[in-house]
């Protein structure tokens, strides 16, 4: 078998051999031994078993500082936040708006509101039961009925992630609060001129025919609703930390512009520039990322 002698050459740059101290120590034979220093098969071996090792603690870095996290709560425990999304989305789709959470499940919902950063807040005098609520963007999310009456609503994900909302998407959202009505509008007239007999439309992505509740309104490349954001403010010279908004109110899925002017403003703007098409709501959740602004190339802070 062919053996090669390790040489230690020296480079302007590191060297992307291994030391000498790193080598294995040679026993006396080998020291004593005109031969070589290392066969080959053994130092293939050796840096394999450096590779592998390396990949595995810069995997183990990657797990626990993304998604595959994992998500401990009182009554049960998840591998990773995938896996705690999984569970409590199939849990919120069965049940309809309005309708009360088991006990049960409630006992879940409940661990999982420990983890929220405003804990303290939405659970105020304290948690009576849940209710699973249809917010304004026509997706559903839990509710929490409080032992005076009152009520909230929370979102899982920020419960899984602990991450809040940063302002970019604050912004984003109070913008979409503002323009809902003409969005139900848009899809309203959409189905009066265009549905069926069989009271469908066709998905703008799939082609598919859907139903009202199974879709949303896009706002069609290049003007998505965040580039359309961005532009509105880049025209006016505002920053995200000019937009007053007003947060953190019970039963206020997403933030609201407190600046009526500027809400009408930005309606207008919409209406004028907006393109919109039908999209099954989960493609269009699905591609959303694809058109997101990369970091950098506008900045609206400051």
């Amino acid at each position: 078998m062919a053996t090669v002698r390790l040489v230690t050459r020296k480079r302007a740059g590191r060297s992307s051999r291994p030391s000498a101290a790193s080598l294995p120590a040679r026993s006396a034979v080998e020291r004593n031994s005109s031969g070589p220093l290392l066969s080959k098969s053994r130092y293939v071996r050796i840096m394999a078993a450096r590779r592998s090792s390396s990949l595995r603690q810069q995997q183990g870095r990657l797990e626990w500082g993304g998604r595959s996290r994992p998500v401990e709560l009182a009554t049960r425990s998840f591998e990773k936040q995938g896996d705690a999304t999984a569970f409590f989305k199939a849990m919120l789709n069965r049940h309809q708006p309005g309708e009360r959470v088991s006990d049960e499940d409630g006992l879940d919902v409940a661990a999982l509101l420990e983890r929220h950063t405003e804990y303290v807040a939405k659970v105020g005098c304290g948690v009576s039961h849940f209710q699973v609520m249809m917010t304004e963007h026509g997706t559903q999310c839990f509710r929490i009925i409080r032992t005076d009456g009152s009520g909230t609503d929370f979102s899982y994900p920020h419960c899984i992630s602990q991450r809040p909302p940063s302002r970019k998407q604050e912004v984003a959202q109070a913008f979409r609060r503002a323009v809902r009505f003409d969005l139900y509008k848009a899809r309203d007239n959409l189905f009066a001129t265009h549905s069926g007999s069989d009271g469908l439309v066709s998905c703008a992505v799939t082609g598919e025919r859907i139903a009202q509740d199974e879709g949303h309104m896009d706002h069609r490349p290049p003007m998505t609703f965040e580039v359309i954001v961005t532009t509105f403010l880049c025209g006016r010279g505002l920053s995200l930390d000019n937009v007053p908004l007003t947060t953190g109110k019970d039963d206020q899925v997403s933030p609201e512009v407190t600046d009526n002017a500027l809400s009408e403003a930005f309606r207008a703007y919409h209406a004028g520039i907006a393109r919109l098409d039908f999209v099954r709501n989960t493609v269009n959740l699905a591609q959303a990322s694809r058109h997101r602004l990369k970091d950098g190339r506008i900045t609206l802070t400051g």
